[in-house]
């Protein structure tokens, strides 16, 4: 009859695993983000090596500095 201790500290400590709300929050931001780039990832694999003549490809992602 000693394993109650026991039993009662793993369960204190698997309660106490849970994210916060703030870090289910930034899990699921960073789970639809590694979506979205495997997504980019398979269209820029899918895309022509070249681009189209007089055309230059845009970097994706947020403008220069100073624009």
């Amino acid at each position: 009859m000693k394993r109650y201790p026991a039993v009662i500290l793993l369960l204190l400590a698997v309660a106490g695993c849970s994210r916060s709300p703030e870090e289910q929050l930034a899990y699921q931001h960073a789970e639809e983000q590694y979506q979205i780039n495997q997504r980019n990832a398979q269209l820029l694999r899918q895309a022509p090596d070249s681009p189209e003549e007089g055309q230059e490809r845009a970097p994706r992602g947020r403008e220069p500095a100073g624009s």
